[in-house]
């Protein structure tokens, strides 16, 4: 008997459709998570190399003519690393929007937004950690705890 599995990916609804000999098919929808509004707890692990600046978060609030959208988005650092600085930098950068987003033909060029960088203290390597705060125009406040490991 042969069975074939292949998944759909819809705006957060997974659709899976299933075909064996007899030609059977199964549908199969997972519930969206919670509203965009609110309060969200995020983790996320970054590696850095040395005293090299690195990226560890970015965020933006435009609309789909690519534009800076009012009110703006957030990004403020709560708690600062022991090892190292981070800042947030208010510039253009290119957001990575999904497919099938408004806002994906934004991709293949810069945004207003802000990102956050981490650098380790010189000579440092080992665990350090950090906690940023973003907030966009739709009410949703992410914390996001940010695990670093410096090489």
């Amino acid at each position: 008997m042969r069975f074939k599995l292949f998944l759909l990916a819809c705006g957060g609804a997974v659709i899976a459709t299933g075909a064996s000999a007899q030609a059977q098919r199964y549908d199969v929808t997972v519930a969206r998570h919670a509203p965009s509004s609110g309060y969200h707890k995020l983790h996320v692990e970054r590696a850095a190399v040395g005293s090299t600046p690195v990226r560890i978060w970015a965020n933006s609030a435009i609309d789909p003519d690519c534009s800076a959208h009012q009110p703006a988005a957030t990004l403020t650092i709560l708690e600062p690393p022991a090892h190292g600085v981070a800042t947030v930098d208010d510039e253009p950068y290119f957001a990575a929007f999904p497919p099938g987003n408004p806002r994906a033909a934004c991709n293949n060029r810069k945004v207003p937004g802000h990102q956050a960088f981490y650098t380790a203290a010189s000579g440092y390597a080992g665990h350090d950690r950090l906690v940023l705060q973003g907030s966009s125009p739709d009410g949703a406040v992410r914390r996001i705890a940010v695990d670093i490991t410096v090489r």
